[in-house]
């Protein structure tokens, strides 16, 4: 089963209208995960960010989130990942990958046994490529 290391912002395209397209791209990933086709693998510094996303910038009640982190939990197919080499992630950061929480992804996604990186970031898929990293997630 293919492993797909999930950036936040797919998760925040998943559950907004923020972008129609993107919306369409994540919703098909979480189908397939929720039909176990493949393995969505949530690392827990994404679930933060995207919490932090949720409650800062589109001002969502707390209950709310809590209640959509609760969803991805239980999704079949979906996996709370917390390891990471942190010495990867400093190896990484601020050089070959600018954003820090970039840089977990990163070190996640060529450390673990992880297939491929799903992100809409541009710059993002750049530096992973650079490192070697798979994106060919949709």
């Amino acid at each position: 089963m293919k492993r797909v290391l999930v950036d936040t912002n797919v998760l925040v395209s998943f559950i907004t209208d923020r972008n129609a397209e993107q919306q369409v791209q994540a919703s098909a990933l979480f189908e397939r995960a929720a039909g176990r086709e493949v393995e969505v693998l949530l690392h827990q510094a994404v679930l933060g960010e995207f919490a932090y996303v949720l409650l800062n910038l589109y001002r969502l009640d707390p209950l709310e989130v809590a209640g959509l982190l609760r969803d991805l939990l239980v999704l079949p197919g979906a996996r709370v990942v917390d390891g990471v080499s942190w010495m990867r992630v400093l190896d990484l950061w601020p050089g070959k990958v600018s954003d820090f929480g970039d840089a977990i992804l990163a070190a996640v996604a060529l450390t673990a046994r992880v297939d491929c990186v799903a992100t809409f970031d541009q710059r993002f898929i750049h530096q992973l490529r650079s490192l070697g990293a798979e994106i060919g997630w949709e």
